[in-house]
């Protein structure tokens, strides 16, 4: 196995268990808070390693705006994946916003000028029938949860397309502190008007979701170092049965008949666009 991949199979167990403390926080606090909170450890922990290694900590100047950019929708994501994980299960909010490679590759075209084959067409119909079955229409009432989650894999989608401008000219960690900073900004105003004061145990949670996520970003920025995106971006889909085993045992969660077959639908037709990707490459 590649040195690449296990950054990036590392990475997914990390954010999941991230995950794990992003829900008992936002059970006890709020989404709001947890998510300024995540912010605010990570900026830290980033504005830390940037001063030591000299750079600016916005980022080169000819690269703001699409820095800010990235921050925006990169934190509007990681706003609404908070508030899926307050509102349903880890393995439906993981699932969820783990489409992001489908609305990428729905982007591809109006944005990228990039060509859809009829296989990712099919790919994304899948994920798509997917996401129906755990959205569960019949029902007449979609979960706000579950809404949630894929509209955060709608934002981490735009925000992954910014990526790929920044990348090959950007210091990794001042993308992480555009993210850092716009999700404190955002989120600052809502958290003081639902302040909670945390108890010592539910700040112990929040210093754990910021650790823990910012140590997994870097984690996976040093796996796309190390390796083309297309040979090691399946890898992370890992992530989605370590919500299910982490949401089993922590939490009691069982996900319905309904939301396996939807989320073993989204699984297959994701690593199914990765393996384009990887074929596409070393074509």
């Amino acid at each position: 196995m590649s040195r690449g991949a296990v950054y990036m199979i590392l990475s997914s167990l990390v954010f999941s268990i991230g995950y794990i403390f992003i829900k008992k926080a936002t059970q006890a606090v709020g989404f709001w808070e947890a998510a300024f909170m995540r912010g605010l450890l990570g900026w830290i922990i980033v504005s830390a390693i940037l001063l030591r290694k000299g750079k600016p900590l916005l980022g080169t100047v000819e690269n703001r705006k699409w820095l800010a950019v990235r921050g925006l929708l990169g934190a509007t994501a990681m706003v609404l994946y908070f508030l899926a994980f307050q509102k349903t299960s880890m393995a439906n909010a993981s699932a969820l916003h783990f489409t992001h490679p489908l609305f990428t590759t729905m982007l591809a075209l109006p944005i990228l000028g990039e060509k859809v084959t009829w296989k990712k067409m099919g790919l994304v119909l899948l994920a798509l029938f997917g996401v129906m079955i755990i959205f569960r229409p019949d029902r007449g009432v979609v979960s706000l949860g579950s809404l949630a989650g894929l509209m955060s894999g709608l934002f981490a989608s735009l925000a992954y397309l910014t990526i790929r401008a920044l990348t090959a000219k950007e210091e990794p960690a001042a993308i992480i502190n555009a993210l850092c900073i716009a999700a404190m900004i955002i989120t600052a105003p809502f958290m003081l008007a639902n302040w909670s004061t945390p108890t010592l145990t539910v700040a112990m949670y929040l210093l754990m979701v910021g650790i823990l996520t910012t140590v997994a970003q870097f984690l996976m920025t040093h796996a796309y170092k190390q390796e083309e995106a297309s040979q090691i971006a399946g890898f992370s889909f890992i992530a989605i049965f370590w919500a299910i085993l982490f949401g089993k045992i922590i939490f009691g969660e069982i996900p319905s008949r309904f939301e396996i077959v939807g989320i073993c639908l989204i699984f297959l037709s994701m690593v199914g666009l990765a393996m384009i990707r990887t074929r596409k490459t070393i074509s």
